[in-house]
């Protein structure tokens, strides 16, 4: 059962989840793990934490194992318009506790030339056995810089102008053997505006509980041409279309390849008026395409 719950329960239910020494207060990625020797309802005994990625890293990648149990976490910027792609899962030993964090900052910025609401579809997909438990959440702000915090909360409801947070939700799964949440959410932009999609993969196994999210936590903008990421400030140019085959095109590079020595001979007008004969055309029309390179070529 997939379970979308208030932010107070969401408190009680990940409680000691975050650890990230990492700190990203620009676009970057990720990724850290902490494990626990003793959790009967709640945990202690912190054995082993640590951390990896970094600002402007396009990936983050942990994994560890000990007699708690073992983890995993990923984050990339990879998804759809450049968002964060989120892998996470923790699977505990009997008595003892793991968790798996993954984090992804993006930052944007709004090209439009009128003011427009933007949707960001959320997607979990997991796989909760025992005590374990899923929790997806993203939030954006707006602004040039984003405060660093572990907690998402503490970022949304104190760290931030409520103002400036143009959009925050989450989701759960807290049990289950293979399902997905989903949400959409929406935010206004005005001409110019740059902003922030932060977005938290936690995973927690206790007492022999699995939380597996490894696949996966992907959020993607419906359309998000007029959105310029700063992991991509030059993106590669669009392709010129080709121009299109047509007897007249085809009849103009014949005798612009037979002008190649600033004249016709005989053959070269055979040839090419047999051509254009084949393909439909009358002697007019070739002559017509003849007279045209010639001018082009006279203005180079």
């Amino acid at each position: 059962m997939i379970k979308k719950i208030l932010l107070a329960s969401s408190i009680i239910l990940i409680s000691a989840t975050s650890f990230a020494e990492v700190e990203l207060t620009n676009w970057g990625t990720s990724a850290s793990v902490i494990t626990f020797s003793d959790c009967p309802s709640y945990c202690t005994g912190t054995i082993y934490t640590d951390s990896v990625g970094g600002i402007e890293e396009t990936s983050a990648t942990i994994s560890y194992a000990n007699e708690s149990g073992s983890t995993d976490a990923l984050a990339e910027i990879n998804g759809s318009g450049y968002t964060p792609v989120l892998k996470a899962r923790s699977k505990s030993a009997d008595g003892r506790g793991v968790n798996a964090n993954a984090y992804g900052i993006q930052q944007y910025t709004y090209t439009g030339t009128v003011p427009t609401t933007i949707d960001l579809d959320l997607n979990l997909h997991g796989i909760v056995t025992g005590n374990g438990q899923i929790k997806g959440q993203v939030a954006v702000i707006k602004g040039n810089e984003i405060p660093w915090t572990g907690d998402m909360a503490t970022l949304v409801y104190e760290l931030v102008e409520s103002e400036d947070v143009l959009a925050y939700d989450y989701l759960y799964i807290t049990e289950g053997a293979d399902e997905n949440a989903s949400t959409t959410i929406s935010f206004n932009l005005e001409v110019g505006d740059t902003f922030f999609v932060r977005a938290d993969l936690l995973t927690r196994g206790r007492n022999g509980g699995e939380a597996d999210a490894f696949n996966t936590f992907t959020m993607n903008f419906r359309d998000a041409s007029q959105l310029q990421a700063a992991s991509n400030p030059d993106p590669e140019p669009q392709p010129e279309p080709k121009p299109e085959l047509t007897k007249e095109s085809v009849i103009k590079f014949l005798w612009t390849a037979a002008y190649d020595d600033q004249r016709f001979n005989f053959f070269e007008r055979f040839i090419i008026h047999s051509s254009a004969k084949i393909l439909g055309m009358n002697r007019t029309e070739s002559n017509v395409l003849k007279n045209e390179v010639k001018e082009e070529a006279n203005v180079l």
